[in-house]
């Protein structure tokens, strides 16, 4: 692993006191996210990193997801739309980027389901 959460500790509280909504080093809150990374991969909750670290669990939590959201991008995803039996039935499964899979829908469930999600 990298720095260890004593260490990451220590860097924030170095910085003194700050104000709601400033910001941290670009570099220190890079490291902060690989370690959340590290750790979330090993199970760890976000409420327990944080208290580790020394931030807040919403700044955690909102810097791990928007890193997400920049490595896996935000831009068009290729579609595959296969004929299968349930087409005959006039049903259809719906397979979401992120893994999910809706099987039997009509057309307008499945029109009507995507909308919900925008």
């Amino acid at each position: 692993m990298g720095m260890e959460p004593g260490d990451l500790r220590r860097e924030v509280a170095a910085l003194g006191r700050r104000s709601r909504g400033e910001r941290l080093p670009v570099d220190l809150r890079a490291r902060l996210i690989r370690h959340a990374r590290e750790r979330r991969g090993r199970g760890d909750s976000l409420n327990e990193i944080a208290g580790s670290v020394g931030v807040s669990l919403q700044s955690i939590s909102r810097w791990t997801m928007q890193a997400e959201v920049t490595v896996r991008g935000r831009g068009l995803v290729p579609v595959v739309v296969r004929e299968s039996a349930a087409a005959v039935s006039g049903l259809m499964t719906l397979h979401a980027p992120s893994g999910y899979r809706i099987e039997n829908l009509s057309v307008g469930a499945a029109v009507e389901l995507l909308r919900g999600l925008e």
